[in-house]
């Protein structure tokens, strides 16, 4: 089980992945997004939500001033921003959110 939180400190935002350790019954911590990427996010009041396959996880960021979506790499610590999703030339989707499935042929 992972969970991604935001949380504010010191007038900085910081985004980091946790993950249940059955061992040592605790969350560990196994993934941070830099702070120049997640400072972005100080005092919005952003909704996340996270779709996950593998080593892979996407979060979607979203709230009246800011919508992000970023690939996270959870084993080498790596966050990708993906680009803006278009409806038309000029106009940017508002609202993205990150949902699990299973393609089977």
């Amino acid at each position: 089980m992972y969970v991604v939180l935001l949380s504010e400190f010191f007038e900085s935002a910081s985004i980091r992945v946790w993950k249940w350790d059955e061992n040592m019954d605790a969350w560990q911590q196994i993934a941070a997004m830099p702070p120049a990427s997640s400072h972005k996010f100080y005092g919005k009041k952003v909704d996340i939500n996270c779709s996950g396959a593998g080593d892979e996880i996407l979060v979607c960021l979203n709230s009246a001033e800011v919508c992000t979506y970023v690939m996270c790499n959870l084993v080498r610590n790596e966050w990708i921003e993906l680009p803006q999703c278009y409806i038309d030339e000029d106009k940017t989707r508002e609202f993205i959110c990150a949902f699990s499935f299973e393609p089977r042929i």
